[in-house]
């Protein structure tokens, strides 16, 4: 097999990124879109509470992927509502009211793919940054610092979240 890219893989071992504590929640970096060829995609990991989740929101720039990797988590969009387990996955495209909602007593943590990549620099510029991923024991960041960066990442709150 011959391939030839000018961008070059990124591996990443459990617990490594760069991590950012974002209101109740972490999120780990996984891959930043300036990793990705064209900026055409990234990822990160989000470590959430019980009863976490954000107000329900559009994306106007990138389609958003969820893979659920620990816990249960109830994601809406557009018509769908339903209930995601270990192992569940939720394509949400762009321009379609979206959010989701931890479930349950037990945290969770998810996998979200931006396409194209981008949306991940919102929560690195709002977030406090930490060493580790872990959830943060003082309630971590006020919600506002990541709404004011909504508009500028092409995102927009149109409604309450799902635990309100």
């Amino acid at each position: 097999m011959n391939t030839h890219s000018a961008t070059a893989p990124v591996v990443r071992q459990a617990g490594e990124g760069d991590h950012v504590l974002q209101m109740r929640a972490c999120v780990s970096v996984k891959l930043p879109a300036s990793a990705a060829e064209d900026g055409r995609v990234s990822a990160l990991e989000f470590w959430m509470p019980p009863q976490f989740g954000p107000p329900l929101h559009v994306h106007h720039e990138e389609d958003e992927l969820l893979q659920i990797l620990e816990g249960d988590v109830r994601v809406a969009c557009g018509d769908t509502d339903v209930v995601l387990g270990p192992g569940g996955f939720a394509y949400l495209p762009r321009g379609v009211p979206h959010t989701f909602w931890v479930q349950g007593s037990a945290p969770a943590r998810m996998l979200v793919i931006f396409t194209p990549g981008g949306g991940e620099q919102m929560f690195v510029e709002s977030g406090v940054r930490t060493e580790s991923p872990h959830l943060p024991e003082d309630g971590g960041t006020a919600p506002g610092a990541l709404d004011a960066l909504m508009s500028r990442f092409g995102m927009e709150y149109v409604g309450p979240p799902l635990g309100a």
